[in-house]
């Protein structure tokens, strides 16, 4: 995070008021929190609020912290003083934070709320906040000065078996009217715990249960891997075969190998990027056969194959088309009867047709803009993403990572298989997992992110333990969820809790700190990329340059240095402008998360009327 100089210059002022604060607090005594009682105030950024809450010994209190405009991190201290729990899990504006920790004795507990920098997504600037938000690439600028904020804190029986525990910590998604979460616990390859918290639909208010399917995003990614493992262990292909052999119709010269495109270090752009770049939605319905033009079409690479890990979901969807020629299988048709049918997976399936009616489907929904509203997602596509499935089912499929019902020991190992970069660097991404470790113990995971959907499963072979936790609600942290559950399920140590210290506040979203030398009208034309067909116009407005595209709303342009600017949407991250020998700006060249330096040509006017079918005299 940069900072000006004239933030610099009164830093020791924000650290002088957020003292006296806090002494303020500490000097009072803190207002009381009663339990199912509602407490509604404003907070700056330098200001911290505490709270006294009385609690019986081995009883359990759940706060719910819902945040307007600022972030807020929680820190309960108990009646000695002791930290006993911190968190801020959320690190989001405007999204509900919700922490839950047991009293170990009577007396009263200290509730300390500190403001901390958080994404912010309703922000003036990005009207297209919501465009494409599941895959994104550059995170949300953050924002933290003022806000307010809605307490209230819950008291339950306390105690219980890990069971009762693990059950506690979901327990807030049961809230009337709340889009939910599911949880699935597998042991020994049998399913130790699952349950359904929350609605699936909050139109109709249909629960979510642990046969709800859920869309899991990314975490589909496994069985692209597990179908191309597969067929390299029969024969039918080789991992080091070169993409090109199964689709001439990529443009790229390098050769790729199936192996660098599973391990994301082939160097092909992120299609939902270039989709993004192109003025596609989220929402539009995206097929699979839009998806293939898509990449095909493109003529460069963000880097040599083998050269460095970025993930891309282009590797996954061209993982889905080579299983398709090399099978004459839909990845759908294949992972149905190769995996899904022979597990018992009932409700389990690759969504490639957008207008399919799923019965108790989970909808997808957004509540970090201030309030909930409908994020719909009609993909049509399948490798990458879009595998529906339900806890009950995902639960018989993770053990196979050490039981193998499915397949055989040698195509696990080669999905467990870290990749290597050219320079022998190894990476913790595997075939369609990452591999590592958790507290000391091994781990298999994936974490999902689509519209609101969010998912994550966590595994551990050698005890042969498995967590999956799919939500339908944006501001659900399913990996914290899960992290959390493994805790409680396996004994393991607790991290030291720290008292969260208050934060400067955070840039202000558009803020500018270089001056450009050069006028606004060197930049302003249209800019055209033959590889996605689409062109954005630069106009200048009261001395300021947008960029415009008809698909969306216009991005205000923010200088960052000489040629560079930074565009208030987010694909447009980093834009450099180059320049012919006699100064005059001939294109420029964007570059994000998902994409490097893709090139977009300045067109001269007449080549423009030309291009748009224009008649001359």
């Amino acid at each position: 995070m940069i900072f000006n100089h004239s933030f610099w210059g009164r830093s020791w002022m924000f650290s002088f008021l957020v003292t006296c604060a806090v002494a303020g607090a500490s000097a009072q005594s803190a207002p009381v929190l009663d339990y199912d009682r509602t407490i509604t105030r404003s907070i700056q950024h330098n200001e911290e609020h505490v709270y006294a809450l009385a609690s019986e010994a081995g009883h359990h209190v759940d706060i719910k912290l819902a945040q307007q405009g600022i972030n807020l991190g929680v820190t309960v201290s108990s009646p000695d003083g002791t930290v006993l729990a911190a968190g801020d899990q959320q690190r989001h504006a405007d999204a509900t934070e919700w922490f839950g920790f047991d009293a170990p004795e009577a007396g009263t507990y200290r509730i300390r709320l500190t403001p901390q920098p958080g994404y912010a997504i309703r922000t003036g600037l990005d009207a297209n906040a919501f465009v494409w938000d599941g895959e994104r690439r550059v995170p949300y600028e953050q924002t933290n000065d003022a806000g307010s904020y809605t307490l209230t804190a819950r008291q339950t029986d306390g105690g219980g078996d890990k069971l009762d525990r693990i059950d506690r910590l979901f327990r807030p998604y049961a809230t009337s009217g709340s889009a939910g979460v599911a949880v699935g616990i597998v042991k020994d390859g049998a399913m130790l715990f699952s349950r359904g918290f929350g609605l699936a639909n909050l139109e109709y208010g249909i629960p979510v249960s642990p046969h709800t399917p859920f869309h899991i995003a990314s975490v589909s990614k496994q069985f692209a891997a597990y179908a191309l493992a597969a067929l390299h262990d029969a024969g039918e292909l080789s991992l080091d075969d070169d993409i090109h052999r199964y689709l001439p119709e990529l443009k790229t010269p390098e050769p790729i190998t199936i192996r660098q495109m599973l391990n994301h270090t082939s160097g092909l752009r992120d299609q939902w990027v270039v989709a993004a770049l192109a003025g596609w939605r989220m929402d539009d319905v995206i097929t699979q056969e839009q998806l293939l033009g898509l990449i095909f079409s493109q003529e460069a690479l963000n880097f040599p194959p083998g050269a460095k890990y970025q993930y891309s979901n282009a590797n996954y969807t061209l993982a889905a088309e080579i299983v398709r020629r090399v099978t004459g299988k839909t990845l759908r048709e294949w992972t149905t009867a190769e995996v899904f049918e022979p597990l018992g997976m009932r409700r389990t399936f690759f969504y490639d047709d957008h207008e399919e009616i799923l019965p108790e489907r989970a909808y997808s929904y957004d509540d970090r803009s201030g309030t909930v509203k409908k994020s719909v997602l009609s993909f049509a596509n399948s490798g990458a993403t879009s595998l529906f499935t339900t806890v009950h089912d995902f639960v018989k499929w993770m053990p196979n990572y050490r039981h193998h019902q499915v397949g055989n020991a040698r195509i696990y190992e080669l999905m467990t298989t870290p990749g290597v970069l050219n320079d022998g660097t190894q990476l913790n991404y595997a075939l369609g997992v990452a591999v590592g470790n958790y507290k000391g113990l091994r781990t298999i995971d994936h974490s999902g992110v689509d519209a609101g959907y969010r998912s994550f499963m966590l595994y551990f072979p050698d005890q042969d333990v498995g967590i999956i936790v799919l939500s339908n609600l944006a501001s659900c942290n399913t990996v914290e969820l899960a992290r959390r559950t493994a805790d409680i399920l396996l004994d393991l140590p607790a991290e030291e809790a720290k008292a969260l210290s208050p934060q400067a506040p955070a840039r202000p979203y558009g803020a500018v700190d270089y001056e450009p030398e050069s006028p606004a009208s060197d930049y302003t034309g249209v800019y055209y990329n033959p590889e996605i067909q689409t062109e954005y116009r630069i106009t200048e407005r009261d001395g300021l340059l947008y960029l415009s595209h008809k698909r969306i709303s216009d991005v205000r342009l923010l200088p960052t240095a000489a040629d560079r600017f930074k565009g208030t949407y987010w694909i447009f991250n980093e834009m450099a402008f180059t320049r012919d020998r006699r100064g005059r700006v001939t294109g420029f060249t964007v570059s994000n998360g998902g994409v490097s330096s893709m090139a977009f040509t300045r067109l001269e006017e007449e080549t423009n009327k030309t291009k748009r079918g224009t008649r001359h005299d």
